[in-house]
């Protein structure tokens, strides 16, 4: 029996000159891509949260009266405006939806003497419902304190196309129940130890939110403009109106989503590259292996579906109108799926094709990985552009 005859199929298939020269530097680019890729993703995860676009952090009294005194409009009356200490600590948070958040705590305002004739509460505008029960009513020195506990359901849209390292920003926007009567909210300031967005003023320190980690809270003045003066004679609607908000910042841990969406697509590129090393011209390693065609393309369907479920999944959970960050992973695999069929089928039907005569299917298996971390390499710069 000639032994090399049997041997023969398991030998290296590729015949390039200077082949492992060639699966080197392969493998060097697709890991030097990769390396590239979790440096960004580093980068982008330990960086600062932003704040929203034109909006104006407010962390002393100075400055809120500062930006107050400035924007706030002028009354027909020339009455002059009355400014309402107010603060606020969040004791739970739970996202109900990818855009719904529902938030409980305490709120409270003081009241100066010369205020007695307003009515005394909070409106949250941007809430879906909201319960208010009053804890406690006090007078302190020549103002009254006035306290409520909270819950609020807010509906908020979120932006998820860096998903899962997207970074949201929970924002509660807060009015006067009086608004009409040229009344402004300000930032409690003297309630507060601290109002640096970093030491996360306004959030109970054993508050949780699964899966997201808090980075940061803060007061903030955005000015908002409304095309309606909501049935009030006098209400200067075409003035822009300057609103107090109290904003928490938070980044989503990243383990939990690579695991849970990430890993299907992961180990069915890793399954296709087997596909390929197999696959080639040689029948005998064909037959070594119990490849054929025909399976190829059977497998790479089931592939194919298995994808589309774990894609949907993704978009049943985020529910995002455009295709988010991770999902242009799912998105390439469809493409990889297809390229080895057709490999497949090229291999049978042009075996003489001088893509495969005189290298079986070395090309292919030197660009594989290559091309797969170069083009996440593109996207992930686009991206984070």
């Amino acid at each position: 029996m000639n032994v090399d005859a049997i041997e023969a199929p398991l030998a290296p298939r590729s015949k390039i000159k200077h082949g492992r020269l060639l699966y080197t530097a392969s493998s060097l680019f697709a890991f030097g891509c990769f390396a590239v890729i979790v440096y960004i993703w580093y980068s982008i995860y330990n960086a600062p949260p932003a704040p929203y676009p034109g909006e104006t952090v407010v962390t002393t009294q100075e400055q809120s009266l500062q930006f107050l005194s400035v924007y706030v409009p002028v009354a027909d009356n020339d009455d002059p405006p009355i400014f309402i200490p107010t603060g606020l600590v969040i004791q739970a948070l739970e996202f109900k939806g990818p855009y719904t958040i529902q938030v409980s705590g305490y709120v409270w305002q003081r009241y100066p003497s010369s205020a007695s004739t307003l009515d005394k509460g909070i409106v949250f505008p941007d809430a879906d419902t909201t319960t208010m029960n009053l804890v406690y009513n006090t007078l302190q020195g020549d103002e009254t304190l006035i306290g409520w506990n909270f819950k609020t359901t807010l509906r908020e849209r979120f932006n998820y196309a860096k998903y899962p390292l997207d970074r949201q920003l929970i924002w509660i926007r807060m009015w006067h129940v009086d608004f009409e009567k040229n009344v402004y909210l300000q930032p409690d300031v003297a309630s507060y130890h601290t109002l640096v967005p970093a030491a996360a003023p306004g959030l109970d320190p054993g508050l949780v939110l699964e899966n997201w980690q808090l980075e940061s809270s803060y007061f903030s003045y955005r000015l908002n403009q409304y095309n309606a003066n909501f049935g009030i004679e006098g209400y200067a609607s075409d003035a822009p109106q300057p609103e107090m908000y109290f904003n928490i910042a938070i980044r989503r841990f990243i383990l939990s989503p690579l695991v849970s969406r990430g890993v299907a697509p992961l180990v069915i590129l890793l399954q296709l590259f087997v596909i390929v090393m197999v696959i080639g011209t040689d029948n005998k390693r064909l037959e070594q292996f119990g490849v054929r065609p025909g399976a190829v393309i059977f497998t790479c369907a089931a592939f194919f579906f298995a994808i589309l479920v774990a894609q949907n999944a993704l978009r049943d959970e985020i529910k995002w109108y455009g295709i988010v960050y991770l999902e242009t992973v799912h998105v390439l695999t469809y493409l990889v799926i297809l390229a080895v069929a057709l490999n497949s089928v090229a291999l049978v039907a042009f075996p003489q094709l001088g893509l495969f005569r005189d290298n079986d299917n070395a090309w292919v298996e030197i660009f594989y990985w290559p091309s797969i971390t170069l083009t996440l390499l593109v996207i992930t710069l686009y991206t984070f552009r």
